[in-house]
């Protein structure tokens, strides 16, 4: 029940930054990849929101995700973007603690600790695969893990949505979108923090240029002429 509840209130944050009529453009580093700031109405904190296209199965754009936050290769490239302390721990099948730490890179401001919750579920919806993925805050594990002195709670609440899209040229398609929105807490200029909005953003762009197969499709298209 906790699982479907952490699924629902994703898809509740979904709906909102979706229908957020307040938006604004954010830099992206991938003209594949479209990104924008939204402002939901009665919140104060902004959300970020990035979609692109995926050139993969839902199941292989997701376990990209979920099973990827306890490999090897991603924890040292989170270490190569002030990324450190990494814990993952199982609590079943669909769930996972992970809990970082990160160096903002911003001179004279503490270190934040991201103590999270990851949970993903998979359905069918009128007959396309749907694989949702929910990384929120959690107050577990104080006592087996406590705060380290000096740093700050910083608060996330990300979901991902990867749908099912027709197939171009026997490759699968994949529509990806991530949406974000963190508390610092701590008063930073918005130019700071749309920066590193872009920044966490930019994880749909690893994704696109992990599982590109611009080549085959195009490889496809010659052999049709």
């Amino acid at each position: 029940e906790e699982e479907k509840e952490a699924i629902r209130k994703g898809k509740e944050f979904y709906e909102k930054c979706k229908e957020g009529k307040n938006t604004y453009n954010l830099e992206s580093p991938d003209k594949k990849v479209e990104m924008k700031g939204v402002h939901i109405d009665g919140e104060s904190l902004g959300s970020g929101i990035s979609t692109t296209v995926v050139d993969a199965s839902v199941e292989e754009c997701a376990a990209h995700e979920f099973a990827g936050l306890n490999s090897r290769t991603k924890i040292k490239k989170r270490k190569e973007h002030r990324v450190s302390d990494v814990l993952v721990e199982h609590i079943n099948s669909h769930s996972i603690y992970f809990f970082s730490t990160r160096d903002l890179g911003i001179p004279g401001l503490a270190l934040r600790e991201f103590r999270t919750k990851v949970t993903w579920l998979k359905k069918t919806v009128d007959g396309k695969d749907v694989v949702w993925i929910v990384i929120k805050s959690t107050n577990d594990l104080q006592d087996e893990h406590p705060v380290k002195s000096g740093h700050v709670v910083a608060s996330v609440h990300t979901f991902w949505v990867f749908e099912e899209l027709d197939r171009k040229n026997k490759i699968p398609q994949t529509r990806v979108t991530m949406q974000s929105q963190v508390n610092l807490h701590s008063p930073i200029p918005i130019v700071i923090m749309n920066r590193l909005g872009a920044r966490i953003l930019a994880a749909t762009s690893v994704l696109r240029k992990l599982l590109d197969k611009s080549r085959e499709i195009e490889a496809f298209d010659r052999q049709k002429t």
